[in-house]
């Protein structure tokens, strides 16, 4: 019978009372679920959002801020590269903006000369490979290329690790490094196997995830800007200028004759020192100077063929260094050729001439292609909708060109920011150690020891009920007294005389029996009619028969209650299992989802704790039934 009989229920009074209990209900409902859905848009999180706290992702709200994530992943979350690729002075991801008027036929002439050009790894940086922000997150083109050498050595880690001379501990710590190659000292590595891997792999990948460095982004948010910030006034203060931005400073192909001194030594020095080698060319006026340098340096051309493993007949043979080597005594002479080189005899300064040296970077590269396709400036201007003063302001619109692909598959990255996490923490959980495997078999053992000692110690107690029973239930409650961290350690002392570490039988035994446990199975079985009892007796049942066939029956609503205590406090066990079992290779899921949030992001962290609760509500969900009809039928009764 309910609390409001139905004709109360029509009052005015009573109805105004139901309904401020059911909004009561409501609040209560939302201020647990508000924070839970909080922490599943938690797992979204990257660098660009890390800030926001919203049910509703901007990402999937906000073009813009789908935009800006992207951005933030296409440059493996450096704002550094960001602003040296697209010659700009914006500082976080979260202030790039759409471009305002894209211009597509001109979009479409620089995806026209990429195809074209083919350009090889060292020019571009693969995006989605590399998240020194959100730490522990494994973007897309690291998970494909993890993908690629998982079937080329049919999942077996230490094939891998032998052929490509690597030494990861397991597939979830597979990581590569992504580097812009303009910086002097950034070098290809082609001594190792897995670099070589991952060298093919970028060549063939789609031109949507690269982003080409210039040599004009580089000298100045790269090279310029360290050194005199970004107050374009101190800059013209030392080298004699009135730029009103940096947006007027360019960078000279050839050495800037008709510029200020200080802009002519910042150029040298930024060519002989600062740019990579492989974007610099000497043309052959300096090849004079070359040899020279190379006979001071060798004295005669059979050291040099000794060195160089060649076999020229003199040093006029030797032609100036059109490739550039990854490595070797020809690049180290090379570099110090450009840098210059002082002969330690005689103390003269063997170096390129200044106005033999230029700069061949995709940006020139790209003005090139256009003023060779069309002749002049005007005709590239009507053809590809700019306006350009000069051939030198061309610009690549990679700015454009990104934006565009990016709003072509906008409901391609929405799904891969919502789920690239979850993606994360599965695979470590999968492909770490035999943790899905120990979880089970320790959950299943648990559930098996609950149900089977402590249903007998109750049992015992409530139908035979010994004189000292309540003596034994005080005894029993007390053990309550005492949290784990206090008996962690005789647990931890005894287990190991026992020579039981690193075993299932570690992990169970100490949790065989429950107090609280079997205080309750005693009240339940206390419960059940004695008639039913003295029935059993009457029909000849023995002891074990009553107890599995009708205690046992009828009690299967308290039982699924001990197994989901049981299975929760197994699956929970993070410092006991960490304690006893220190061999990785017994580790269950917790120690190494703990392990993963130590050196994880925000985002990956709250992922681990969805993933970590899924097993323990589908328990619950299964186990509901009988516990409600364990409450409710009762009762009723």
């Amino acid at each position: 019978m309910g609390i409001i009989s139905t004709i109360g229920r029509r009052s005015f009074k009573v109805r105004g009372l139901i309904f401020i209990i059911y909004i009561l209900l409501v609040l209560g409902s939302i201020t647990m679920i508000y924070p839970f859905w909080l922490m599943i848009t938690g797992t979204t999180k990257s660098g660009v959002d890390s800030a926001d706290v919203t049910p509703i992702p901007h990402y999937l709200r906000s073009g813009t801020a789908l935009y800006r994530k992207t951005l933030e992943a296409l440059f493996n979350e450096s704002v550094l590269v960001a602003r040296q690729v697209y010659n700009t002075n914006i500082v976080d991801f979260r202030s790039f903006d759409p471009p305002p008027a894209p211009r597509e036929k001109f979009v479409s002439e620089w995806e026209q000369f990429l195809n074209e050009k083919e350009y090889p790894f060292i020019y571009f940086q693969l995006g989605y490979s590399v998240t020194p922000v959100s730490r522990s997150s494994t973007p897309l083109n690291l998970r494909r290329f993890k993908s690629q050498m998982y079937a080329q050595y049919d999942g077996n880690l230490d094939n891998m690790n032998a052929a490509e001379g690597t030494e990861f501990v397991a597939w979830p710590s597979f990581r590569v490094s992504e580097t812009p190659y303009v910086y002097r000292r950034t070098l290809p590595n082609v001594s190792i196997p897995f670099q070589l891997s991952w060298y093919k792999f970028k060549d063939v990948s789609p031109q949507s995830c690269r982003t080409y460095t210039t040599s004009i982004g580089y000298y100045k948010y790269g090279f310029l800007l360290s050194q005199y910030t970004d107050d374009i006034k101190r800059y013209n203060d030392t080298h004699g200028t009135r730029y009103k931005s940096y947006d007027e400073v360019f960078l000279d192909r050839r050495f800037p004759a008709n510029k200020t001194e200080a802009e002519q030594r910042d150029w040298e020095f930024f060519v002989r020192n600062v740019l990579n080698l492989f974007w610099i060319r000497v043309d052959a006026s300096a090849l004079p100077a070359f040899h020279d340098y190379l006979k001071t340096k060798y004295r005669d051309v059979a050291t040099l063929n000794q060195v160089y493993g060649t076999k020229y007949k003199g040093f006029d043979e030797i032609p100036l260094v059109e490739r550039i080597p990854y490595s070797g005594v020809i690049l180290a002479d090379w570099s110090s050729f450009v840098q210059g080189w002082v002969d330690p005899f005689t103390e003269v300064l063997h170096k390129v001439p200044s106005k033999a040296l230029s700069i061949c970077s995709v940006e020139f590269e790209f003005q090139d292609h256009l003023l060779e396709k069309y002749k002049t400036l005007e005709a590239v201007n009507q053809a590809c909708g700019t306006d350009y003063a000069k051939i030198s302001d061309i610009y690549p619109p990679q700015y454009e060109y990104h934006y565009a692909n990016i709003m072509a598959h906008k409901n391609k990255w929405r799904a891969e920011f919502t789920i690239r996490n979850f993606i994360t923490v599965s695979d470590y959980i999968m492909f770490h150690g035999r943790a899905l495997m120990n979880t089970a078999i320790y959950c299943f053992l648990a559930v098996i020891c609950a149900l089977i000692v402590n249903p007998l110690a109750a049992y015992a107690l409530s139908r035979f009920r010994p004189p000292s029973a309540f003596k034994v239930l005080l005894f029993l409650m007390l053990t309550m007294a005492f949290p784990q961290m206090v008996t962690q350690i005789p647990n931890f002392l005894l287990l190991r005389e026992l020579g039981l570490l690193n075993t299932f039988g570690a992990l169970v035994l100490p949790g065989l029996a429950n107090g609280y446990q079997i205080f309750l199975l005693k009240g339940f079985f206390d419960s059940l009619p004695k008639e039913l009892y003295e029935s059993a007796m009457l029909d000849g049942a023995s002891e074990p028969r009553i107890f599995l066939q009708l205690t046992m029956n009828l009690s299967k609503p308290i039982l699924a209650v001990i197994a989901l205590q049981a299975f929760t406090s197994a699956y929970a066990n993070f410092m006991m299992a960490l304690l006893i079992c220190q061999d990785r290779a017994m580790w269950t899921i917790m120690p190494w989802l703990y392990q993963l949030q130590m050196n994880s992001c925000e985002g990956v962290i709250y992922a681990s704790l969805i993933v970590a609760s899924v097993p323990t509500f589908l328990v619950f969900m299964l186990c509901q039934n009988v516990i409600m009809r364990g409450i409710v039928v009762p009762v009723e009764k």
